[in-house]
């Protein structure tokens, strides 16, 4: 995965190799690159895939890039989440959103003949339909992961160099991990040096499983979908956030996906906080009216909202939040802004996904750009 920079002078990623490299499979090596960059460059290198207002900090959120070879056709992306029982894909020609699906998948162990395994034939029969339908030839791929393909640890940052973090993370978290640390893929980024009052230095883990990621690069390998990036929701998020007006120096964000959310709390185009929430559109459609009883889901979604601006505001030592984003959900998010309004005494607003993706050049496309891992995902497509 990533490594968290600090150094000012820094503008170009720093790699790291052994530990996090997957095979491209096609002999090359995707290999894991800087996280995060903090650059006061104006040099619009490719490898910065976000870079922030005023270029004053750069994101790379990328966990992934081909290293050997860079064939495909960089003017054509798809950007895909890969859950359980289901496909999301969006693509994008020269920036622009083009198409997006959501597709069920039929997950199998088997497959009809015996010879390969379901799980990929059904998720090799989607990625090919889809190419085909919307004249995607070689384009490249980003793979966001799904909620549930990595963990996020908020940790003390070890006292290492930048280039020694991700090593050093690995096996500060390594009996925290869901799978062995043999078969993870960890890295992560710092938190900038004034969080916590600059008290202690703080970093998040991420980790995700080398396996399941290979798995998946290598079937999209077949199909000449060259993946160059891997990301997580969270930073994506302040890449989709470049196109949002923002009134407030510190704002809480809150996605709220199909099978669970999260927050993050941003300021100076920078992640201070960010928490899992177990609210979820699949829970909001099961329980319809009653989601916004007493005790119910909405209940426990407000209660974490107000227990982590309350921590925020209390530790992280960067003043109030100014501002509660809510990301659109596939249900009608309106009750959820009221209800938060009248729990929290806060400023709520609903953002408007025409605003977040404008980058569309096809009709009704908008419309259907609602939920957590469309946004993302259109966000991801779009970038350069």
């Amino acid at each position: 995965m990533v490594v968290g920079l600090s150094h000012d002078h820094l503008s170009e990623p720093m790699l790291i190799a052994s530990e996090n490299a997957i095979s491209d499979g096609s002999g090359g090596q995707i290999d894991i690159p800087a996280w995060c960059l903090r650059s006061k460059s104006k040099d619009t290198n490719r490898l910065l895939a976000f870079r922030q207002e005023r270029n004053v900090v750069s994101i790379k959120s990328s966990l992934a890039r081909v290293l050997a070879r860079n064939k495909n056709n960089k003017s054509q992306r798809i950007a895909l989440m890969k859950g359980s029982g289901w496909l999301e894909l969006i693509a994008s020609k020269n920036g622009e959103i083009i198409a997006t699906e959501d597709i069920p998948l039929v997950e199998d162990s088997s497959s009809a003949d015996g010879s390969k395994d379901g799980n990929h034939d059904a998720l090799r029969t989607a990625v090919k339909t889809f190419c085909e339908q919307h004249g995607l030839e070689k384009p490249a791929c980003t793979i966001v992961l799904p909620a549930d393909g990595y963990q996020m640890l908020l940790v003390e940052a070890p006292p290492v160099e930048a280039q020694e973090l991700a090593e050093a993370l690995r096996w500060k978290v390594k009996d925290l991990l869901q799978t062995s640390v043999d078969d993870s893929i960890v890295d992560g980024f710092l938190l900038p040096d004034d969080a916590y009052r600059g008290r202690q230095k703080m970093a998040y883990t991420i980790a995700t499983s080398r396996s399941e990621l290979q798995s998946l690069v290598d079937t999209l390998s077949e199909l000449d979908v060259e993946v160059d990036r891997v990301e997580v929701p969270e930073l994506v998020l302040l890449q989709l956030l470049q196109n949002y007006p923002r009134e407030e120096q510190t704002e809480m964000v809150l996605l709220i996906g199909r099978q669970r959310g999260f927050l993050a709390v941003i300021a100076d185009q920078a992640i201070y906080l960010s928490r899992s929430l177990e609210l979820s559109d699949e829970v909001l459609q099961r329980s319809g009216a009653r989601a916004l009883d007493a005790n119910g889901p909405v209940d426990s979604f407000i209660l974490e909202v107000q227990r982590s601006r309350d921590y925020f505001e209390s530790q992280i030592g960067k003043g109030v939040v100014g501002r509660i984003l809510l990301a659109p959900l596939v249900s009608d998010a309106t009750p959820i802004v009221e209800a938060i309004k009248e729990r929290l005494g806060a400023d709520v607003e609903l953002m408007d996904s025409s605003v977040l993706i404008p980058a569309v050049n096809a009709q009704g496309i908008n419309s259907t750009m609602a939920g957590a891992e469309a946004l993302l995902l259109a966000s991801a497509a779009s970038a350069a």
